[in-house]
């Protein structure tokens, strides 16, 4: 069904782009494409939104940035400079055309056929939801943005983030409680709704999930805000189990640069050894997932160090260390030929309720419970079904959290399991470790690149904005980023209060 639905797609786009002018100018962003209004059926739009909206160039915006920066993964290819914080426009700057020019394009058009006509108001509001997603994507990449005039043809000004956010969590909120289970609601054609196919109850539930997690984005730069959000959500339905967590799986016979090829084929990446030691070394036994994530090296899992400016001759090895292991028939997103990108783990919402828990909100449970949940919802998610293997591994923790006597090594713990289980959403993965300053991890080996604008023994705290906006609007870009050199990346989102110059014993005091 969903290879059908693609062909229809990309047939269907195919036909639109001769109609239509294709740029990269930013002033050009939003102009009406011609021939759209002929398309009468959402569900088009949604489908490539979605799909594309994860798998659009996925090596060069994921997997060449945050993926190594959240150090789930290390680079395998000589000269590039991205493990070393350089910034490569080719790559990157892809990203920005693909948000501004397509999906929200898409997202503009679907609100055009479904905004004002009750019958389509779930259409709507699941449109809703997922553009919010990609939003929260583009504003942890790089911080202020064009959000709030996306007037077409005109020049965008920058809305700043401590604006976006809260905005965001508005939107949230109301496109969760604008959804009905009334049955006289239009749908999405049968297949094309790729993350829940039209089931309204987990739509909501990830509505509400992805308003906890921008939520507790904010817990150090504004609190009462997060408390707010947070427990409106948890108490409106969150996810539930692990038969909620929200994915979009690829094609089986179509074409992405995903994890399968990057890693196992291409051989362009590994595990980051930073992974791996986790794995092997956080409990008295070795990680469960271990074997079902991962291949073996020398009958072990060893990853390669995170930033060699030449993996070949600094580690020779490097292409027999841990990949993903793309035949394990347990872990269903990485069985070969159903490979799936996950957007939102069961087992992250409810170390986000952990951490609301420690903070003394109502999350309901305590931080110790949901914790220890969250571990066994990985666990079982990954396909672990030996109960006394997750209970050896839990018992066997060197660091039992119950047991710690402050608030912020407990956090460091939460964030560190909160880190394993997020793999290999490198996306979160990242914005945890700039957000709380956890788990430990390593700056490149060999050091920032001699392109990067990040300071020598610091690191990379965003993405720059791509080299149209610095030629084309410019004088719209932030106050202090608008040459190349002063749109560095160690400059620190709104949000990221922790300073990781200046850890006392691998612990951060400013995260309460």
């Amino acid at each position: 069904m969903k290879t059908y639905i693609l062909l229809k797609i990309a047939l269907l786009f195919t036909a639109i782009s001769l109609l239509q002018s294709c740029t990269d100018d930013f002033e050009k962003i939003n102009t009406n494409p011609a021939g759209v209004e002929q398309v009468s059926d959402a569900s088009y739009f949604f489908a490539k939104m979605v799909d594309k909206g994860i798998y659009d160039n996925f090596q060069r915006t994921v997997n060449l940035y945050s993926h190594f920066y959240a150090q789930y993964f290390a680079n395998c290819v000589d000269g590039y400079s991205s493990p070393q914080y350089g910034y490569v426009d080719d790559w990157i700057g892809r990203q920005w055309n693909a948000f501004y020019v397509g999906r929200y394009k898409e997202y503009e058009n679907i609100k055009a056929m479904t905004a004002d006509n009750e019958a389509t108001t779930n259409m709507f509001n699941m449109t809703e939801i997922y553009m919010v997603y990609l939003w929260i994507r583009m504003a942890d990449y790089r911080g202020d943005l064009p959000y709030f005039d996306m007037t077409p043809g005109e020049v965008k000004s920058y809305d700043r983030q401590e604006d976006i956010y809260p905005d965001l969590l508005r939107r949230l909120a109301a496109a969760t409680d604008a959804l009905t289970n009334d049955d006289s609601q239009s749908a999405f054609t049968q297949g094309f709704d790729l993350l829940y196919d039209g089931d309204v109850d987990k739509w909501r539930k990830f509505g509400n999930s992805l308003r906890l997690r921008i939520a507790m984005r904010l817990v150090n730069i504004d609190p009462a805000l997060a408390k707010e959000h947070v427990e409106d959500a948890i108490a409106d339905g969150v996810m539930e189990s692990n038969a909620d967590v929200a994915k979009v799986g690829q094609d089986p016979v179509g074409w992405y640069d995903y994890l399968d090829k990057i890693v196992t084929q291409w051989s362009n990446a590994r595990i980051s050894n930073t992974f791996t030691d986790y794995l092997n070394n956080e409990s008295d036994v070795l990680d469960p997932r271990a074997p079902l994530w991962l291949t073996e090296f020398e009958e072990g899992y060893e990853g390669v160090a995170n930033g060699y400016s030449t993996p070949s001759t600094s580690d020779p090895d490097f292409r027999e260390k841990s990949a993903i292991n793309a035949s394990a028939s347990g872990y269903q997103d990485f069985v070969e030929g159903n490979m799936s990108e996950a957007i939102m783990f069961y087992a992250e919402v409810l170390f986000l309720r952990s951490e609301a828990a420690l903070r003394g909100w109502n999350a309901g449970g305590s931080y110790d419970d949901l914790y220890k949940q969250g571990i066994r919802a990985s666990m079982e998610y990954v396909g672990v079904t030996d109960q006394a293997l997750i209970n050896d591994y839990i018992d066997g923790l060197k660091v039992n959290i119950g047991s710690l006597s402050s608030d912020e090594a407990k956090l460091k713990q939460l964030i560190t399991q909160k880190w394993i289980a997020n793999f290999p959403n490198g996306i979160e993965g990242w914005a945890d470790f700039r957000r709380t300053d956890y788990p430990d991890l390593t700056l490149p080996v060999d050091g920032v690149s001699s392109s990067a604008t990040v300071a020598p023994q610091t690191y990379v705290k965003r993405i720059r904005y791509p080299d149209n906006e610095h030629n084309t609007n410019s004088e719209s870009l932030p106050e202090g980023m608008r040459t190349p050199g002063d749109d560095r990346m160690d400059i620190r989102l709104w949000w990221d209060t922790a300073d990781t110059k200046t850890k006392n014993g691998g612990l951060m005091n400013s995260n309460f």
